[in-house]
C-alpha cells in the first residue's frame, strides 16, 4: 500500500446544527483514506452545537466566544493542524458520496510537483451542479462559478486546472500553505478562496479542479441560517479584494492583447466560436477586447465573462483578429490585422479574395482552405490555425439519456442542401429494413421559416424502413449538447462541404465513431484510424448561396454511405473501439486550449 500523507480537515461551525451532524456523519461512513482527523473551529454557536460537538471524541474542538469570520476561523483551524499534515477546509453544510473523495483529492494534488490548491465538483443533491471551478469576472470583479446550476451530465469529469476553486471543500498541499500562508483575514468571508488561489498562482503552484470527486453542498446555510446580510458582507469583501487585485487582474496577468472582432449572438457558425475562443483566450492569458466586425449593435449574451470582457475600450495599439466572412474584413482597421475565416466549397468570390489581401495575415482552420484561398487570388500570407472542441462537455464519459436499444445512428445540422439531408435519410431507409433494430435520430436546426422540415422528408416518399426520428429546433441548453451524442452508437454527416466541421468534432471527442465525407475542413481530423471517411466526387456546388457560385463541393458517395452504416451496424465493437481512439485523438490535439495556445504563439511572435 502507498504510504499516505495525513490530512487535518478542518470545518468551520456557526449554529447549523443540522447541516454539521450531517457532514461529520457522512464523514465517518464515507471517508476511506487512512490517515485523517477532524478540527472543528466553532464560532460561536448557540443552537447547541458546541454541547453536541463537545461528545463527540474522535474531533479536536476549538471553542470561539463569538463569530471571529471564516477567514479568521480557518486560520485558527490551520493553526491547530500538525506541521506534516496537509489541510482540508471543508464547510459544515457539505456531505461526502463517495468513499475515495479524500485519497483522490490527495492523489490529484501530488499528481504534479507544482500543484497547490485542489477543488472538487460541488453538486445539489438534486441533479444540478453547482461548481466546476471558478473565476473572476476582470472588470466587474464578481466571483463566478464554472457550471453553476447546469444539468448535472458528468460535465467536466476529469482533472483540470483552473483559475480558483471555491473553499467549501478544497485540499491544500502543506508546502502550499508553507509558500503561500493561510487564509487573508482583511476579507471577513467571501473572496478569500479567489484571493488564495492567485496568490498560490502567482507563487508558482497550480489550481486543479477533481473531476472525479463531486461533494452536496447546501450553499449559503452559515448566512442564511444566521440572518446575515449577505450583500453586505458580499460587498465588502469585493471592495477589499478589488483594492488588492483589480489593476492585477485587468492589466498586469496578461501575456499580450488583442481586439476580437466577430459577432456573438447568432446560434451557428461563427458566433459559436467566437464565444468559445474568446472564453479560451482570456484563460490563456490574453487580455481581450471585443468590437462587433460588421459594426452593428449588440446586446447582452448572457455570458457572465463574455459581458464583462465587452465592457473593455479596444485600444488601437492591439492586433486586430477578425473571426468573420472575409468581405467584412475591410471594416476592421488597426496597427495589425488578421482575418481568420473559412469557406465551405472550391473557392472565394472576389469580395472575399480582397478582404482577405488587406489583411497583414489570414488565418483558416483546415489545410484545404489553404489551397482553395491561394487558387482563388489570396496572396496575403496563409496559415492553419485549426478550431477546438470543450472536451468538459464532450467526452467518452459525459451522461447520455438514450431513447431506446436500438442501435442509434445520430446526425445533428443545419437543415440544408449543404448538409444533403437526402441522401442521408435515403440512404439509411434504403439500407435497413422494419425488422432491423436500428433508428435514425436527426437533430435539426432550421433557420428558414418558410421550410418545414416534415413535410420537405415526406417528399422524399422513403420505402418502409427502421424508425426515423426527427428533432426540429430542439430546445436544451447548448452545454448538453454532449449528452445528445452520447445517447448515439454512431454519427453520420454525409456533408457536401465544411470549413472545419465542429460537429463530427465533437461526436468524435464523445466517443463516437463517425461517418462523414472525407473532405474539405474534416480532412483534418478523420481518417480511417478514428472513423470512416465517406467517399466522395466534386460537382458543381447548387448557387442558392451566392457565395457557392460558381464553385465546386462534394457529392457524397450514396453506395459507399449505405455500406458504412451497415458495416459500423454489423460490427459495433470495431466501431467503439474507433470512437475512442477519436476521443483520445481530439482531447490530445483538437480542444479550445490548444487553439487558444496556438492564437497566443502567433500573436506574440507577430509582436
Amino acid at each position: 500500500m502507498i504510504p499516505r500523507r495525513p490530512v487535518a480537515i478542518v470545518i468551520l461551525t456557526w449554529n447549523a446544527l443540522a447541516y454539521t451532524q450531517a457532514c461529520l456523519r457522512s464523514l465517518r461512513e464515507a471517508t476511506d483514506h487512512p490517515a485523517w482527523r477532524v478540527v472543528v473551529v466553532d464560532n460561536g454557536s448557540v443552537d447547541g452545537s458546541v454541547e453536541w460537538l463537545r461528545g463527540l471524541d474522535w474531533i479536536t474542538l476549538i471553542e470561539n466566544a463569538e463569530n471571529l469570520g471564516f477567514t479568521k476561523g480557518c486560520n485558527i483551524g490551520i493553526a491547530a493542524c500538525d506541521p506534516d499534515e496537509d489541510v482540508v477546509l471543508m464547510n459544515n453544510d457539505t456531505v461526502q458520496l463517495d468513499r475515495r473523495w479524500l485519497t483522490t483529492l490527495q492523489d490529484v494534488a501530488y499528481a504534479r510537483t507544482a500543484t497547490g490548491v485542489v477543488g472538487t465538483r460541488l453538486v445539489d443533491g438534486h441533479g444540478l451542479v453547482i461548481h466546476t471551478g471558478s473565476f473572476m469576472q476582470p472588470v466587474g470583479l464578481r466571483g463566478q462559478q464554472l457550471g453553476g446550476l447546469e444539468l448535472d451530465i458528468n460535465q467536466c469529469n476529469q482533472d483540470r486546472d483552473v483559475e480558483s476553486v471555491v473553499f467549501a471543500q478544497v485540499y491544500i498541499r502543506r508546502d502550499c500553505i508553507e509558500r503561500v500562508g493561510v487564509l487573508d483575514e482583511d476579507l471577513f468571508a467571501y473572496f478569500e478562496d479567489t484571493d488564495y488561489c492567485l496568490r498560490a498562482v502567482r507563487a508558482g503552484l497550480g489550481v486543479v479542479c477533481a473531476g472525479e470527486v463531486s461533494t452536496v453542498h447546501h450553499q449559503n446555510v452559515s448566512s442564511r441560517e444566521n440572518n446575515v446580510d449577505f450583500w453586505a458582507v458580499y460587498e465588502h469583501s469585493r471592495k477589499v479584494f478589488q483594492r488588492k487585485w483589480g489593476h492585477w487582474l485587468e492589466n498586469e496577468r496578461y501575456d499580450g492583447e488583442l481586439t476580437w472582432n466577430s459577432v456573438l449572438h447568432q446560434p451557428l457558425g461563427y458566433a459559436v466560436q467566437s464565444r468559445r475562443l474568446m472564453t479560451a483566450l482570456h484563460f490563456a492569458d490574453l487580455k481581450v477586447a471585443y468590437r462587433n466586425a460588421y459594426g452593428q449593435q449588440e446586446g447582452p449574451t448572457n455570458h457572465l465573462l463574455l459581458d464583462d470582457i465587452r465592457q473593455r475600450r479596444p485600444s488601437p495599439e492591439a492586433t486586430q483578429v477578425a473571426l468573420c466572412q472575409a468581405d467584412a474584413f475591410p471594416l476592421v482597421n488597426g496597427r495589425a490585422k488578421v482575418g481568420w475565416t473559412m469557406l465551405e466549397v472550391t473557392g472565394l468570390p472576389p469580395a472575399w479574395v480582397d478582404g482577405c489581401n488587406r489583411m497583414d495575415e489570414v488565418w483558416v482552420p483546415a489545410s484545404f482552405n489553404v489551397e482553395t484561398f491561394r487558387r482563388s487570388g489570396v496572396t496575403a500570407p496563409i496559415r492553419v490555425m485549426p478550431l477546438g472542441v470543450d472536451v468538459d462537455y464532450y467526452n467518452p464519459r459525459i451522461a447520455g439519456f438514450r431513447p431506446s436499444t436500438a442501435f442509434t445512428f445520430l446526425s445533428v445540422f443545419e437543415w440544408g442542401e449543404r448538409k444533403a439531408p437526402e441522401v442521408l435519410l435515403r440512404a439509411f431507409a434504403e439500407e435497413f429494413k422494419q425488422s432491423e433494430d436500428a433508428v435514425l435520430l436527426l437533430s435539426v436546426f432550421n433557420r428558414d421559416p418558410q421550410v418545414d422540415v416534415e413535410a420537405e422528408v415526406a417528399k422524399l416518399d422513403l420505402p418502409p424502413s427502421a424508425p426515423i426520428v426527427l428533432l426540429v429546433n430542439p430546445e436544451f441548453a447548448d452545454y448538453q449538447m454532449g449528452a445528445l451524442y452520447r445517447s448515439a452508437d454512431c454519427f453520420v454527416s454525409p456533408t457536401r462541404g465544411e470549413g472545419w466541421g465542429m460537429t463530427v468534432l465533437e461526436a468524435m471527442a464523445c466517443g463516437l465513431p463517425a461517418i462523414a465525407t472525407g473532405w474539405s475542413g474534416i480532412a483534418d481530423f478523420l481518417h480511417d484510424g478514428v472513423g470512416y471517411p465517406l467517399s466522395s466526387t466534386l460537382v458543381p456546388a447548387q448557387a442558392r448561396c451566392p457565395y457557392y457560385e460558381g464553385f465546386e463541393w462534394a457529392e457524397p458517395g450514396f453506395d459507399h454511405l449505405r455500406f458504412l452504416l451497415r458495416e459500423v451496424y454489423d460490427n459495433p465493437e470495431r466501431a467503439r473501439a474507433k470512437g475512442m481512439a477519436a476521443a483520445d485523438e481530439v482531447a490530445a490535439n483538437w480542444t479550445w486550449k490548444h487553439a487558444a495556445a496556438r492564437v497566443k504563439q502567433r500573436l506574440l511572435e507577430l509582436g
